[in-house]
C-alpha cells in the first residue's frame, strides 16, 4: 500500500490528521472535504462562560475585595489593628485580595474560582480541553482548521490586562460563528469585541477634542487602528499611511466596555460619544463625515471591500493552508473570488478546496503544537489529558491563547522547526505514548484502510516498534504525522 497523497491532504491539509472517523475520506478525498462546507457549525460541548459574564464576575470580585479592605480598615481604626509592613498590630497577617485570574475564557459556569487560580499551567485549561474534545470527534475537521486560522488572523492573547479574561470566549463569540460567513461580519465582531478593545488598548483611547479628552487631557491610542489596517484588512503593503492610522484610531474612539455594575449594559461593548473624537476624518483619500457609532461601521465596509484586503486576506489564507510558496495563480484566483463574492468566506474556502494545487502540493508545513495535540487526539479517538494539554503547549513553545504579538503565530512552512521545539515534541510524544498507548492498536491502524496516510517506509518502522508505546511514539513523530 503506497501513500495516498489526496487522502493525506484531505485529512491533513484540510483537517486535523486521520483517525477512524476519517474513513470516508479514503474513497473520495475531495468529496469528503467539500461536503464539510455544507455541514452546520458546531461548538465545544461545555458550559464555558461568556465574555460579559466573565467581566461581570471580575467586577464582582473587585467589589468584594474592596468591601473586605474597607471592613478591615474600619476594624483597624476601632481596635488598633492597623497594618504595619504587611502585619497587623496584634501580630496577625493582613489578608490581601487575590489577583485577578487569567482564565483565557476557560472558566466553567458555577465552578469554584480556585480551579483557575492555581498558576500559569492551568490558564485556559477548560477552554483548551473543550476544543480538543470537539476536534477529536468532529465530522467537520475543516471547520476547526478554519477556526484556528481565523483566530490567528484576528489575534488576541492572554497576559495583557482584561483581555486575559476573555481571550477564549472571544474566539467562540467573534470567530467561530463567522468562519463560513462574510469577512466583514467577522471583522466587525472581532474588532469590536471586548477582548480586542482591551488587547489593543482601544477601551481607554480618548479623542483629544472629545468632551472627556478636553477635561482629562487623555490621549489617542493608535494600536487598534494600526493593526486593523496592517494585520486585519489591507496588509502591511496595502497602501495606507501613518495619517490613515491616526484617522482610523480617531474613528475608533468611543468604543469601550461598560464596567459599571448598575448599568443596563454592564459587561458589554458600548459606544460612548463623550470619548469619541468629533469631526470628519479622511482615510485612504475618502472623507468620512462625523457619524458617531456608525462611523467605524462605514469605514469597515470600505476596508473589507478594498482590493488590498482581498489580496492580503486570501494570500495569507493560501499560505497558511498550502505553503508559503503557493503560486500567484492560486492567490490571485482566491482574491478574485473574495472580491466578486463580497468577502464570502465559504466561497473563498470552496475555491481553495477545489483548486488542483491544494491537492497536488506535497505536505510541507510543520504542524503547530496545538494541531499536533489535536491530531493525536483524533488518531487515538480521545483527548490525551496526560501530560496536561496546557503544560504541553507551553513546553512546545505555543502557550495556549498567548501568541507573542498581534501578528499571531508564525505561519511559514518551517516556523516550528527549532532545536528546542523538535526536542520538546519528541519528549511529549514519548510521554503521551507511554500514558495513552493502551487506547489504540497502532499496528492495526497502519495496516487498516487509513494506512494510506503513511508511506511504506513509515509503516515498516512503526510495525517494528518493540512495544505499543514505542509504536505510537514512532507514528506521532513520523514525517507524515508532523507535516500537513
Amino acid at each position: 500500500m503506497s501513500r495516498n497523497l489526496a487522502f493525506s491532504n484531505a485529512v491533513g491539509r484540510f483537517g486535523l490528521g486521520c483517525g477512524a472517523i476519517d474513513l470516508p475520506a479514503v474513497d473520495d478525498p475531495r468529496g469528503y472535504v467539500r461536503a464539510q462546507l455544507d455541514m452546520p457549525l458546531t461548538a465545544p460541548d461545555a458550559k464555558l462562560m461568556s465574555s460579559s459574564d466573565q467581566l461581570q464576575a471580575m467586577m464582582h470580585r473587585r467589589q468584594v475585595a474592596r468591601k473586605r479592605r474597607e471592613a478591615m480598615a474600619d476594624a483597624g481604626s476601632g481596635n488598633a489593628m492597623v497594618k504595619q509592613g504587611g502585619a497587623m498590630q496584634d501580630g496577625s497577617m493582613a489578608m490581601e485580595p487575590r489577583a485577578e485570574p487569567s482564565m483565557g475564557g476557560g472558566m466553567m459556569e458555577n465552578e469554584p474560582e480556585a480551579k483557575v487560580t492555581q498558576g500559569p499551567l492551568t490558564k485556559g485549561s477548560d477552554e483548551l480541553i473543550a476544543w480538543l474534545r470537539l476536534a477529536a470527534v468532529t465530522k467537520a475537521p475543516l471547520h476547526e482548521r478554519l477556526f484556528l486560522h481565523w483566530s490567528n488572523h484576528f489575534t488576541v492573547g492572554v497576559g495583557k490586562g482584561k483581555s486575559s479574561l476573555t481571550a477564549g470566549s472571544y474566539q467562540r463569540e467573534a470567530i467561530r460563528p463567522f468562519i463560513l460567513g462574510r469577512f466583514h461580519d467577522m471583522a466587525k465582531a472581532a474588532i469590536l469585541h471586548a477582548s480586542m478593545l482591551y488587547y489593543l488598548d482601544n477601551a481607554s483611547s480618548v479623542g483629544p477634542d472629545s468632551k472627556v479628552g478636553r477635561i482629562k487631557k487623555s490621549g489617542l491610542n493608535e494600536n487598534l487602528g494600526r493593526e486593523v489596517l496592517e494585520l486585519h484588512t489591507l496588509g502591511v503593503d496595502g497602501g495606507y499611511s501613518q495619517a490613515d492610522v491616526t484617522a482610523l484610531a480617531s474613528v475608533l474612539t468611543g468604543w469601550t466596555v461598560d464596567l459599571k455594575p448598575q448599568s443596563e449594559t454592564f459587561g458589554e461593548v458600548v459606544f460612548r460619544e463623550r470619548q469619541h473624537q468629533p469631526g470628519p476624518k479622511t482615510i485612504l483619500g475618502k472623507r468620512y463625515a462625523e457619524a458617531g457609532a456608525d462611523e467605524f461601521l462605514t469605514v469597515l465596509t470600505d476596508l473589507a471591500r478594498h482590493p488590498s484586503t482581498a489580496r492580503y486576506v486570501t494570500r495569507r489564507m493560501a499560505r497558511a493552508f498550502v505553503s508559503e510558496k503557493v503560486s500567484d495563480l492560486l492567490q490571485n484566483s482566491l482574491a478574485k473570488v473574495f472580491r466578486e463574492s463580497d468577502g464570502d468566506l465559504k466561497a473563498v474556502t470552496a475555491a481553495l478546496v477545489q483548486s488542483d494545487e491544494a491537492w497536488t502540493a506535497a505536505p510541507v508545513k510543520l504542524r503547530p503544537p496545538i494541531e499536533f495535540l489535536a491530531a493525536t487526539a483524533r488518531m487515538i479517538g480521545r483527548v490525551p489529558l496526560r501530560p496536561s494539554p496546557v503544560a504541553s503547549l507551553l513546553a512546545m513553545g505555543q502557550p495556549f491563547l498567548a501568541a507573542p504579538s498581534p501578528k499571531g503565530w508564525a505561519e511559514e512552512d518551517d516556523a516550528w522547526v527549532t532545536s528546542d521545539g523538535i526536542k520538546s515534541r519528541i519528549d511529549w510524544a514519548q510521554q503521551c505514548a507511554t500514558l495513552n498507548a493502551d487506547h489504540v492498536d497502532i499496528r492495526k491502524v497502519v495496516d487498516d484502510r487509513i494506512g494510506g496516510y503513511f508511506s511504506d517506509e513509515t509503516r515498516r518502522v512503526i510495525r517494528q516498534g518493540e512495544s505499543p508505546e514505542q509504536a505510537l511514539a514512532l507514528l506521532m513523530l513520523s514525517p507524515e504525522f508532523q507535516r500537513r
